[in-house]
């Protein structure tokens, strides 16, 4: 059903409450959102409001700020391929440090403090030397999925990166990705492509020549994903050997503290453009 809400919904949403709550709406795009920044939120003075898309946060954002005149509504969005594309937005939307909340909690401590809850020591003693940091292994296999993700939105390729199945491209022993099993799998999880796999993978050797900043391009579901395999086969503990990707994103969220969260480039803008406003959100 979620689908179906418009961002107009969520405006008339917006509107009903503020007949009964003087304070400062957030809508962010998604229930996960909505747990990760409501536990830095003043919950007397802000209310969180999920808006289940960007573009409903963005458009009902708009609307309520510029159309009925709620000086005290702001969003927050991912930043997805905007940086890539050159696309920005300003206040009242402020935007992921990186490309969504998934990779601002792996890029932080957050990743250190589930590892060391769920990571078995020795064994990510010998992956690192063999392989390098995890964080890195994990940004090293997602890239090529990530670029694929933006070459199919730049050239309309109508790829579909839904639900896929990550297993059937990860190396579980290193985590490295195949790319030709990568490319099939896209292939054919996508309805009716303009493309092959061929193609494809001709077109992925030229753009991972150029040099994308990674945290731009890689999607935070996917290294959630293979950070799941990487625990479930590699270096996790006893306790994960059956981890689930949701498991493991609320393992993330609730590792992420106050002090990480309060030294990023959301909070500080969003901060200072609140206090500028009156508007109370942050704790």
């Amino acid at each position: 059903m979620r689908e179906y809400i418009a961002s107009s919904d969520i405006a008339n949403e917006i509107s009903m409450k503020r007949s009964v709550f003087n304070g400062s709406f957030l809508v962010v795009e998604g229930v996960t959102d909505a747990r990760l920044y409501g536990k830095f939120t003043d919950a007397d003075e802000c209310y969180v409001i999920p808006a289940h898309s960007k573009d409903n946060v963005r458009l009902s954002v708009t609307e309520m700020f510029k159309r009925r005149n709620d000086k005290k509504v702001a969003g927050i969005i991912d930043s997805d391929t905007d940086r890539l594309r050159d696309v920005s937005y300003g206040p009242p939307l402020f935007v992921t440090d990186s490309r969504d909340a998934d990779t601002v909690l792996i890029k932080s401590k957050a990743l250190d403090n589930v590892l060391t809850e769920y990571g078995d020591r020795d064994k990510i003693k010998r992956f690192v030397e063999r392989y390098g940091t995890i964080r890195d292994s994990v940004v090293a296999s997602c890239y090529p999925l990530g670029l694929l993700m933006y070459m199919s939105e730049m050239n309309d390729h109508s790829l579909s990166f839904r639900d896929l199945d990550h297993d059937l491209f990860i190396n579980k022993k290193n985590l490295r990705t195949d790319l030709k099993e990568m490319a099939d799998t896209v292939i054919k999880n996508s309805q009716r492509p303009d493309i092959d796999a061929d193609t494809l993978l001709s077109k992925l050797a030229k753009e991972l020549k150029n040099e994308h900043d990674p945290w731009d391009v890689c999607r935070g579901h996917d290294m959630i994903s293979v950070l799941a395999i990487g625990l479930r086969n590699i270096f996790g503990s006893y306790n994960c050997r059956y981890i689930k990707n949701g498991e493991l994103a609320g393992a993330l969220r609730l590792a992420y503290d106050e002090a990480t969260f309060k030294d990023s480039n959301l909070y500080k803008c969003s901060n200072e453009w609140f206090t500028r406003n009156k508007m109370k959100v942050w704790t």
